[in-house]
């Protein structure tokens, strides 16, 4: 797996922190760094693709004006881990993002060890890797300088375990109504760990507020489609859809929404975009294999079953879909 190698780039880093937060560094800088820094933040925080290239673009600006200036680094590190987690979580190739955040915030120790900036940015970098027992450390260095820094106050909730009933991401979002993360991850929350899907909606219809993305319409759809009202569901993907064509994550959820709609014929068309798209989807062959089941179609059926066990053979997750299939195909046999 991937991932395993940049875990192994990431053991150096704590070993690397100043602890003596007391007197933290001064995060200023005469040259300009420091307005090109707040622009690349604000531009962070609006959570969205696009906010995301303006963020690094700005960063990149700080850095000319001032090659040392730390809390430039820390923006890079933490926009590229957001960037990494994002892509792995969507089955694309997220190495090289994650790889870019560990450069950055080596840089961000460097010039500037203690300062919030940096060790928020450390503190993103081990919860996208599921370090949370350094996750956490690094949040309660940062709330030490700064207690109500509301980025923190999630990463320290997303670090024990995200229960949605936890105070502190209520405190998270007291301090900072607006933090786009910190709605979209309670309401996966509520989505997995409560099977709350209303309040799940809430939050994400929130975060769409204020972050109109591809991936929170995509989010938000699927929390519709959970609660049975598919065409609100649909109405959200092909949003989605129309702000990025290439989304195969959106395409596969239309996919698999339609087929509950009945529609397989559709169904089928939109799974297959998703996989030419993104190949890396198992419930994509899935859900076409018990299309063309349901359309009779047996033989292609068949092959979309087997394509799927192949993509699955060690994903305990898909053990439902996995007894699924076998039946289905042990039907079709006989």
């Amino acid at each position: 797996m991937k991932l395993a190698k940049v875990f192994v780039l990431t053991l150096v880093l704590l070993p690397c922190i100043n602890l003596q937060i007391a007197q933290p560094e001064q995060s200023s800088s005469s040259s300009g760094a420091g307005d090109f820094y707040k622009m690349g933040r604000t531009e962070f925080l609006k959570f969205t693709p696009q906010g995301f290239q303006k963020a690094i673009s700005d960063y990149e600006k700080a850095l000319q004006a001032d090659p040392n200036f730390a809390p430039a680094f820390a923006g890079l590190g933490e926009v590229y881990s957001f960037i990494g987690f994002y892509k792995s979580e969507v089955k694309e190739e997220y190495e090289e993002y994650f790889n870019k955040a560990y450069q950055n915030i080596l840089q961000a120790l460097k010039y500037g060890p203690n300062l919030v900036e940096t060790q928020r940015a450390l503190a993103v970098n081990y919860l996208h890797l599921s370090r949370e027992n350094d996750a956490e450390a690094a949040a309660i260095r940062v709330l030490q300088l700064d207690p109500n820094d509301a980025e923190s106050q999630y990463i320290l909730w997303a670090a024990n375990g995200k229960n949605p009933n936890d105070p502190v991401i209520r405190k998270a979002l007291t301090s900072d109504p607006n933090l786009v993360m910190a709605h979209v991850e309670l309401a996966t929350a509520y989505f997995f760990k409560a099977n709350n899907y209303k309040k799940a909606a809430e939050h994400y219809r929130k975060a769409v507020e204020l972050a109109n993305s591809p991936q929170l319409r995509n989010y938000l759809g699927t929390t519709l489609r959970s609660q049975g009202y598919y065409n609100q569901a649909v109405a959200e993907y092909l949003i989605a859809l129309k702000q990025d064509p290439s989304y195969a994550a959106a395409q596969m959820n239309l996919g698999i929404t339609l087929f509950y709609m009945n529609k397989f014929n559709e169904s089928i068309d939109s799974l297959k975009k998703a996989i030419s798209k993104n190949p890396n989807y198992p419930d994509g062959y899935f859900f076409i294999a018990e299309a063309y089941a349901k359309t009779n179609n047996p033989k292609l059926a068949m092959d979309y079953y087997k394509q799927f066990l192949d993509i699955v053979s060690n994903q305990d997750n898909y053990s439902g879909y996995i007894s699924t299939a076998k039946k289905s195909m042990s039907k079709i046999q006989q």
